[in-house]
């Protein structure tokens, strides 16, 4: 993850209806064959927020958000992580049809 005492990355975007998307990243998280970042973005209102994932040999695709949108997404991953570690949960430690609620 970038630490706050690095330099922020900045960058401008073109968007399809002429509108330029001022970029300042707030996170990165580097892998070997890919990159996540996100951070905050003026100049496109409501959104405010981005998204951006990069992948080896794949156009780099960033998503412009709004706050309420960054959550869903925040939301859905945390949700997806818990349900597939329910489901390896070897049985007698997750919870059976005849336990009581």
């Amino acid at each position: 993850m970038k630490l706050e005492t690095e330099p922020s990355i900045r960058f401008d975007e073109l968007l399809p209806d002429g509108r330029v998307a001022h970029c300042e990243e707030a996170v990165r998280q580097e892998y070997a064959n890919c990159c996540f970042s996100a951070g905050h973005v003026t100049g496109i209102d409501p959104d405010t927020l981005y998204l951006r994932l990069e992948k080896d040999g794949e156009d780099t695709i960033t998503h412009f958000l709004r706050p309420d949108e960054m959550s869903a997404i925040l939301f859905a991953g945390a949700g997806a992580l818990w349900a597939q570690q329910v489901a390896e949960l070897p049985e007698s430690e997750g919870a059976s049809d005849d336990q009581e609620r």
